[in-house]
């Protein structure tokens, strides 16, 4: 890491009382984001989804090869600890969650179950979760798990939103949420009352679990501003903060506290009602990208830069632990690239460019310090911070000052 001096940091930034400020924090956040290849690991197909477990002590990758991948995670490497071909998996897995201590990693496919696989169990042990659909062609497209484990949540392509209770070993919730497909679901509180959805009709709706019905569900808050479906959603966890992505070729920045204001559902349904695109095949029309706000556009923040084509590409906070606190916003790109945006400004800081395919996920270790990317291109690809020969020649030289960031997307 770079020296830097007292004299140094009072030429680039005063310290108050032996502490940075807000701003200086952010910039020095900013410099040591990630910014290059620790470690890479390859398939023989497409890469759908990964993530890092809660503690960050594991890794999970799934694969159009229909195989789970579990890895160690150890300083900036991955070892592979086990694989697992899925089971009654249709084209891909498509989503893949850890239980809460990690022992067990939920998948979920174009299939009427989800499926539990014991990571560290004897055998190849895989429990199904039958939700029971009413659709003949049925896909859970996002998972989510409650604090216990109890309850599994899911987000389906028949608009509904289900809850498996894994104790009674039942589905015990089947809720109409979306006017289409439900493409995102999560847990917007640490205490898992508050369940999230994003789907295809460009709207978020925020649910309580608590006075959650399966007959006339009624939504706690409606989350409207994007003109084309959300493609996923990620909370703070804090109860109020989260961001989407988008076919509209935004991510969007909201507080649940602000809900849509008037005739924002009407407007997202007119928005999508003109859309004649396919996202999976085809480029965004210029219609697609129109930058003017719809009514009742409730968000805080719209980020630009990034293309949303041939799937349903992800998007995520930096957890509050890493640089920067919880201010940037790591999100895939059909072009293959990884962009972070500064969720302030909304500013573009960082543009990893290294994969060959969209790149459909993305996902920050909890403490920050490195990000993992998930491409079509068949690898998954481990970011990590590294000082440029440059910085290390002016360290030596007694230099050490922080560089300013890199120009939207270097």
């Amino acid at each position: 890491m770079i020296g830097v001096s007292g004299e140094n940091v009072r030429e680039w930034g005063r310290c108050r009382a032996g502490s940075f400020s807000a701003g200086e924090k952010a910039r020095l956040g900013e410099h040591f984001l990630p910014n290059h290849v620790a470690a890479v690991e390859s398939y023989p197909q497409k890469a759908f989804c990964g993530i890092f477990s809660d503690d960050g002590k594991l890794f999970v990758s799934a694969c159009q090869d229909q195989t789970l991948r579990v890895y160690t995670c150890r300083g900036r490497a991955l070892r592979l600890l086990r694989s697992a071909r899925g089971r009654d998996v249709g084209w891909s897995i498509l989503d893949v969650a850890f239980s809460p201590d990690a022992s067990q990693c939920l998948y979920s496919s174009w299939s009427d179950y989800i499926h539990v696989y014991d990571i560290y169990g004897d055998g190849d042990n895989h429990t199904a979760l039958d939700l029971r659909p009413e659709e003949r062609r049925f896909a859970v497209f996002s998972l989510a798990v409650g604090p216990d484990g109890r309850e599994v949540l899911g987000g389906a392509n028949d608009g509904c939103v289900y809850v498996y209770d894994r104790e009674v070993q039942r589905r015990v919730l089947r809720v109409p949420a979306h006017e289409d497909d439900v493409n995102a679901v999560a847990l917007g509180d640490a205490g898992g009352h508050l369940l999230l959805s994003g789907g295809d009709d460009a709207v978020c709706r925020a649910w309580d679990r608590r006075c959650l019905r399966q007959e006339r569900p009624q939504p706690v808050g409606l989350l409207a501003g994007h003109r084309d479906g959300v493609t996923f959603l990620h909370p703070r966890g804090d109860g109020r903060y989260l961001v989407t992505n988008s076919k509209d070729q935004t991510a969007k920045l909201w507080d649940l506290r602000r809900p849509a204001g008037p005739g924002g559902l009407a407007a997202a349904r007119r928005a999508v009602a003109r859309q004649s695109w396919d996202y999976r095949w085809q480029r965004a029309p210029r219609r697609a990208m129109a930058t003017a706000p719809l009514p009742g556009d409730s968000s805080l923040m719209t980020y630009r830069g990034h293309a949303v084509l041939h799937t349903l590409i992800r998007c995520r906070l930096a957890p509050p632990p890493g640089p920067g606190g919880g201010l940037y916003l790591g999100t895939g790109c059909a072009s293959g690239a990884v962009l972070v945006y500064d969720v302030l400004t909304g500013r573009a800081v960082r543009r990893l460019a290294n994969h060959g395919g969209c790149v459909r996920d993305v996902c920050w270790h909890p403490d920050g310090g490195q990000l993992a990317s998930t491409s079509w291109d068949g690898s998954v690809r481990l970011w990590a911070y590294r000082e440029s020969q440059e910085e290390e020649d002016e360290d030596e030289a007694g230099g050490g000052r922080p560089t300013a960031p890199l120009p939207h997307g270097q």
